[in-house]
C-alpha cells in the first residue's frame, strides 16, 4: 500500500487513536476505523471529480464493512474453531453520478469482493444457511441508488461451548449520500435462542427461512416457539453471548450511499427496485414519491403521470418548510452558544477541541464565536476512560517512539 499513503498528508494529532497517547489502550485495529473515518475523502473526491466532468468516477462514499460475525468454540468437527467471517467483504457500494451502487459486491478494504460459497461455510463453521438474500432497503435512497447489501440466517449446529457477538453500526450511519442522495440504512441486530427448532423440524413444522424483508413487520418469530428468547434491536457492538445449537444469528451486511435527489429516479427504475424486493413500498411512496399499485400476483406498477403530480407537490412541500441558509446559520450558531445538543454530541466536541487547538480556533473562527467560548470534557460530567490520565507509549524501556507530523 506504499503508494496510498506516500500520495496521503497525514495529520494525526498526539492522543488520536492513529496515534494513541496511552499504552493501555487497543489499537491494533486502528485502521478499521477509516472505513467510516474517510467517508469525508470519497465525498470530496466524488465532488472534485463531479465538477470536471468525470461523472462515471465519482464514488458517493463506501459501506460501513459490517456486520462482523465473530465468534469461536467447539464446532462440528469436534475442535476449537474460531470464526471471523469474511461475508463483510460483499457490502453495496456507493452509487456514482451516472448509474447505481452494486449489490453486494465490494469492501473499500478488499478489492476481490467474493462472499464465498455457502458449501464452503458450511464446511468451516458449525453455521447451517436458513437463508442468503439481497437486503431489501439497504442501500441509500437516491436519483441513483446505493447498492444493497445481503443478510445470511444462520443456525448453530452440532456445536459445543458456541459464542457469537455483533460488531457494526447501529444507532447511527457512518457514511453520507451525495448531492441529494440518502446515507445507506444503519443495522440492527436479531439473535434467537431456545428457539424450538428442533423440535419444528422433527414434525416437519414451518420454519424461518429466507430474509428479513421488513423488520418493522417480522416474519421469523412467527416459526419460532412462542417462549423463544429474541433480541431484535439496534444494540450492533456487543459482547459475546452463548448460542446452543438451533439458536440464530442474522448477519446483515450493510449497503452504500445514494447519489442525487430521490424525487429524479426514474419510474421504470424504482418499478424494478419494487418488484426485484430492493426497496420497501411504504419508501417507495415517503422518499421517492411514486405512485404505483400491486397486482393480485405481487407485481408493482409505477403510475408516472400520477408520480410526476405527486413530485411537483413534494416539491412544494419542501419550499414551504425551506428556510435562507443565512437564517439557519443563526438559528445553529444560537444554539451553539448554548450548548444546546446531546450529551453525545457535545462529548465528540469536547474530546476533539482537546486533542486540536487548530480544530478548536477553525470551529470558533467559521461561527464567530466570542474567544472564551469552551467545551470542555470537565463540564459535562462524563466519566471517560484515559481522559485524566494516560501512560505514554515512550514510558515504556527500551522504546523510542516516532515524532508524527504536527504533533
Amino acid at each position: 500500500n506504499d503508494g496510498a499513503y506516500f500520495a496521503t498528508d497525514f495529520r494525526l494529532p498526539k492522543g488520536t487513536w492513529c496515534n494513541p497517547d496511552d499504552r493501555r489502550t487497543g489499537h491494533a485495529y486502528a485502521w478499521h476505523f477509516l472505513v467510516s473515518g474517510w467517508a469525508a475523502l470519497w465525498r470530496g473526491l466524488g465532488q472534485a471529480y463531479y465538477s470536471r466532468g468525470y461523472l462515471e468516477e465519482v464514488n458517493a462514499g463506501n459501506a460501513n464493512t459490517s456486520n462482523w460475525l465473530q465468534g469461536g468454540g467447539i464446532n462440528q468437527d469436534g475442535e476449537i474453531h474460531a470464526v471471523n467471517s469474511f461475508e463483510a467483504s460483499s457490502c453495496g457500494t456507493g452509487a456514482c453520478a451516472v448509474k447505481d451502487g452494486l449489490n453486494h459486491a465490494a469492501a473499500i478494504w478488499n478489492p476481490e469482493g467474493d462472499m464465498g460459497d455457502i458449501e464452503i461455510w458450511e464446511m468451516a463453521e458449525p453455521l447451517l444457511y436458513l437463508g442468503r438474500n439481497v437486503k431489501t432497503n439497504s442501500g441509500g435512497y437516491g436519483k441513483y441508488r446505493g447498492g444493497c447489501g445481503f443478510e445470511t440466517l444462520r443456525m448453530v449446529w452440532n456445536a459445543q461451548d458456541w459464542t457469537m457477538f455483533f460488531m457494526g453500526n447501529g444507532f447511527m450511519n457512518s457514511d453520507w449520500g451525495m448531492m441529494g442522495g440518502y446515507p445507506s440504512a444503519t443495522g440492527y441486530r436479531f439473535e434467537a435462542h431456545k428457539t424450538g427448532l428442533k423440535e419444528r423440524i422433527a414434525i416437519g413444522d414451518s420454519l424461518p427461512l429466507g430474509g428479513d424483508l421488513d423488520p418493522t413487520n417480522p416474519d421469523y418469530e412467527r416459526h419460532l416457539d412462542a417462549t423463544a428468547k429474541i433480541k431484535r434491536d439496534k444494540q450492533c457492538v456487543t459482547t459475546e453471548d452463548c448460542y446452543d445449537n438451533y439458536d440464530l444469528y442474522l448477519n446483515y451486511l450493510r449497503g452504500g450511499p445514494g447519489f442525487g435527489d430521490p424525487i429524479d429516479r426514474a419510474p421504470k427504475a424504482i418499478e424494478a427496485d419494487l418488484n426485484g424486493k430492493a426497496l420497501l413500498p411504504e419508501y417507495a411512496a415517503k422518499v421517492y414519491g411514486a405512485v404505483f399499485s400491486e397486482s393480485a400476483d405481487g407485481v408493482f406498477t409505477v403510475d408516472e403521470a400520477a408520480t410526476a403530480a405527486r413530485r411537483a407537490e413534494i416539491r412544494n412541500e419542501r419550499l414551504a418548510r425551506a428556510v435562507p441558509t443565512r437564517s439557519w446559520m443563526k438559528e445553529e450558531r444560537a444554539r451553539i452558544l448554548d450548548k444546546h445538543a446531546s450529551v453525545q454530541v457535545k462529548h465528540m466536541f469536547a474530546t476533539s477541541f482537546g486533542l486540536s487547538e487548530k480544530f478548536t480556533a477553525e470551529f470558533k473562527s467559521f461561527w464567530d464565536l466570542p474567544a472564551d467560548w469552551t467545551l470542555s470534557e470537565d463540564e459535562l460530567d462524563v466519566p471517560t476512560y484515559g481522559s485524566k490520565h494516560r501512560m505514554d507509549l515512550s514510558l515504556l524501556p527500551d522504546v523510542k517512539t516516532v515524532v508524527q507530523v504536527e504533533e
